[in-house]
């Protein structure tokens, strides 16, 4: 790949989001229990094939196919993957509450350590008051949620920063590192990035002072325009920069319909049953960014039909040229079958995008 700065679309960083449910899909066709062995293997091809990182959920229910179904965890995932790929970045959710500060910190450094490099880490605050009440951990509504991300991020400032862990604590012999210029014993050059997920205020004003990045559902354009410059102006108030993700859902063919029919197979396939029952676990979760999703939307648990990745390999291309205008950075894609897909997609897609094979 070339090593020259690239520019517009082809700045845009490309990652495969790790099938950690089984199948993406909330359909009657398309349903598959989750397979730790797909998963690696499909980690270690995008890794080959050049693809900038590979993203896991944190969910310890299916929020694809439901509570009876098995789900994988994402840093044991990231573990494997560590051990098993030469360069591709690693980005992991983290809910603050199901994890403590410091057990995310020391597990995060882990994995980097294994890697050789730096992983990322994407705070979520969690929708889905099963989850947390099965977790025995206290549910909160929305304000409460994104309270506990902050004070999750702040302790893990603290823990990873050694001035302000000694100024935190009021024993300061008790905790000093005993290497000054390391926290706790955590690497300093291995500190994460950090990704803040979220459509609402606070998500932003969280990404603005603490993230790297602001990781978003799809969205329509409009409402994808005003999030980007809402974030940007934000950061800036922090004297900062903000890099933006969205979420999307692939579906990219030689023929245009050839992949418009299977968008259609999809939506005929759609299982309201289970849409039904997410619908209801996300109006009670308080989170507005849901209320607005047509039960077509629905069917991908993250609305990534909404980033208009769907026709041929031409008009996926030329739709990743009008998100760079709208200032999206990275684009996670899900796709109908990764182990089939990661290559295509390169081949035809992101390589033609970054001008290093013709189009």
């Amino acid at each position: 790949m070339s090593t020259q700065k690239r520019q517009g679309a082809g700045a845009i960083d490309f990652g495969v989001w790790l099938p950690v449910y089984g199948g993406w899909l909330r359909t009657l066709e398309h349903w598959a229990a989750p397979d730790v062995r797909s998963c690696i293997e499909v980690g270690q091809r995008a890794d080959v094939l050049g693809y900038d990182f590979l993203y896991a959920s944190e969910d310890l229910l299916n929020s694809v196919h439901g509570p009876g179904t098995a789900v994988i965890d994402a840093w044991s995932l990231l573990s494997s993957l560590a051990a098993t790929t030469a360069g591709i970045g690693l980005c992991g959710a983290l809910k603050p509450g199901l994890r403590s500060p410091l057990l995310a910190a020391r597990m995060v450094d882990t994995v980097s350590k294994i890697a050789g490099r730096r992983a990322t880490i994407n705070i979520t605050s969690g929708w889905w008051k099963d989850e947390f009440d099965l977790a025995d951990v206290p549910w909160l509504d929305h304000r409460g949620r994104y309270d506990r991300a902050d004070a999750f991020l702040r302790t893990l400032n603290r823990l990873r920063d050694p001035a302000m862990a000694h100024s935190a604590s009021p024993d300061v012999d008790r905790t000093r590192p005993r290497n000054g210029s390391e926290a706790f014993g955590f690497d300093p050059d291995m500190s994460p990035d950090i990704w803040i997920s979220g459509h609402s205020e606070r998500a932003t004003a969280l990404a603005a002072e603490w993230g790297d990045c602001l990781f978003l559902n799809g969205l329509p354009d409009v409402q994808l325009a005003r999030h980007i410059i809402e974030a940007r102006q934000a950061a800036m108030r922090w004297g900062r920069r903000v890099s933006i993700a969205v979420n999307a859902f692939v579906i990219a063919d030689e023929d245009a319909q050839a992949a418009k029919k299977r968008r259609a197979q999809i939506t005929k396939s759609r299982d309201d049953e289970a849409i039904t029952f997410f619908r209801a676990a996300m109006d009670a979760s308080g989170a507005a960014s849901w209320a607005d999703l047509t039960d077509d939307l629905m069917i991908d648990a993250n609305a990534g039909f909404n980033a208009g990745l769907v026709g041929s390999f031409a008009d996926v291309r030329n739709r990743i040229e009008q998100l760079a205008v709208l200032g999206v950075d990275k684009i996670v894609c899900q796709f109908d079958d990764p182990l089939r897909d990661v290559a295509p997609f390169m081949q035809h897609v992101i390589l033609p995008l970054r001008g290093a094979i013709p189009a």
